[in-house]
């Protein structure tokens, strides 16, 4: 499998992206999306996403003309329709309006609907995190993309709907919980197919409702799906996937799951929480570091080497990724390099 540097893997997607039209501004905004997903280890949305991007702008599903609408607002809320622009360009939009409106009124909220893919969404809490504020964001299919069955049932009804939690703290990598409620995101198993790797048993279904390992019996036909999150507790990932559906779907405008919806993108809420209007910035990351210490300090399982804290495994997966490059499965780089050629670009 090739593998390539930072600055390599960049300068590829910009100069496709930049090839369809896609201005510099908004290219080197998707183009961060995806490469920091791969920095972090979450390959499922990295820059196996260009293809995708690239056959929606000359499809036009991606319009690159749109622009970002505010049809209600309020001081403290927005509810903006994306007019199926791109989804990270949308996104980091969203993320930079809801800050902006938390600095003047201590708590925020935004909705988004008409938004193309927006990719990694652990990636967005930053925008927060660099401002010492906290955020939580949530997304679902605009209720396309099932593939997730409800807990006791075998036909997928919902999308694998994530969740984020990032948690600012002061002089070092906030905790960025960035996770589906579904047991992987479904760019998981795509990334198995492409490496010709079986799946862990318990985490998809054939279409039959029978637990498999196989990822054809997912993709079918007929196809497979997705459990929820949880297990022998898998109600309770039922249960935050529905509230995700919910809050992404029905407050913005972009809808939850249901038949025929008419097409993917990504309905997307954010709430932002400034810190400091409840305590001190240094006595609340004083207060968090004492309670990771303390975590941290437990008695660990055998064969266990470290409790980690959600997104610490990301950021040291980034340090070493950024000194030995980027692992890119051989087939999602044939299929880069097949859209470079219908691009004219020389790769």
């Amino acid at each position: 499998m090739p593998i390539f540097t930072e600055a390599e893997l960049t300068q590829i997607c910009l100069n496709m992206l930049q090839s369809v039209g896609v201005l510099e501004t908004e290219a080197e905004i998707v183009t961060k999306s995806m490469i920091d997903a791969n920095l972090v280890g979450h390959d499922s949305h990295g820059i196996i996403h260009l293809p995708k991007y690239i056959q929606g702008i000359m499809d036009a599903s991606i319009r690159l003309d749109a622009k970002v609408e505010i049809d209600q607002e309020s001081p403290s809320t927005a509810v903006l329709n994306g007019n199926w622009g791109l989804g990270p360009v949308i996104a980091k939009y969203a993320m930079e309006l809801a800050v902006q409106k938390a600095e003047q009124t201590d708590i925020s909220s935004v909705a988004v609907r008409n938004c193309n893919e927006v990719g990694r969404l652990g990636g967005y809490g930053l925008v927060a995190t660099d401002q010492k504020m906290i955020s939580i964001i949530s997304v679902n299919d605009h209720g396309s993309g099932q593939c997730v069955v409800p807990d006791g049932g075998i036909e997928a009804k919902l999308s694998t709907n994530p969740i984020v939690y990032a948690i600012p703290i002061a002089g070092q990598e906030p905790i960025i919980l960035d996770m589906s409620t579904s047991v992987v995101a479904s760019g998981k198993i795509r990334i198995k197919k492409n490496r010709g790797e079986s799946v862990p048993k318990g985490w998809i279904v054939d279409s039959k409702g029978n637990s498999t390992t196989n990822v054809d019996d997912f993709y079918g036909p007929p196809p497979g799906a997705l459990l929820p999150l949880g297990g022998i507790a898998s109600h309770k990932g039922f249960g935050l996937s529905l509230i995700v559906d919910i809050l992404s779907g029905a407050l913005g405008g972009g809808g939850c799951s249901r038949e025929e919806a008419s097409r993917l993108g990504n309905g997307f809420f954010a709430i932002i929480i400034k810190v400091d209007s409840f305590t001190a910035f240094s006595a609340f990351s004083q207060e968090v570091k004492r309670l990771i210490k303390y975590v941290k300090s437990t008695q660990r399982s055998s064969g266990v080497e470290e409790v980690y804290i959600p997104g610490e495994r990301g950021f040291r997966e980034r340090d070493q990724r950024c000194r030995k490059g980027i692992v890119i499965e051989e087939e999602t780089w044939i299929t880069i390099q097949a859209t470079a050629k219908d691009c004219q670009v020389q790769l």
